[in-house]
């Protein structure tokens, strides 16, 4: 991962870090060796906190863009299916296709992973990481209730 993203993995270990697009949009082109780079980042004990994102059309670009890509993709959420996330991320879609076309940008990549991958990206990662920061603000708000 990134050093800043790292610094700020290690600075506050007990937040949960979702890092949008994978580092990637209609701006930022991929670095060189970016998959490599989220992968050390998935490897390293101190970063545990931190998820990637792979919404958007921008993002589906890259990561589905060749077959080759789709491979070394899949193999990576393959490895690490409890850090990843999927979104749609469109801006502004007026029907119900222009919202659906990240997911059918994705088809290439869905068929490539493990049933439980699959699984944890379209939904049991989002539902584990959601539903626990629920708890937790529940929590802080009920032990910070003014009396």
């Amino acid at each position: 991962i990134a050093t800043k993203l790292k610094e700020l993995a290690r600075r506050h270990r007990d937040t949960t870090i979702i890092w949008a697009h994978i580092g990637l949009g209609r701006v930022v082109r991929p670095v060189e060796d970016q998959l490599g780079m989220v992968e050390r980042g998935l490897r390293d004990p101190e970063s545990k906190n931190v998820h990637f994102d792979i919404s958007w059309d921008e993002t589906a670009k890259y990561l589905v863009g060749t077959p080759e890509a789709v491979q070394v993709t899949a193999a990576l959420i393959n490895r690490f299916p409890e850090r990843f996330l999927f979104g749609t991320d469109s801006v502004a879609p007026r029907t119900q296709e222009e919202y659906m076309k990240t997911y059918e940008l994705y088809a290439p990549l869905l068929a490539e992973l493990t049933p439980r991958a699959r699984h944890l990206l379209l939904k049991g990662n989002y539902e584990r990481i959601f539903d626990e920061a629920r708890r937790r603000v529940r929590k802080w708000e009920a032990d910070n209730k003014r009396r």
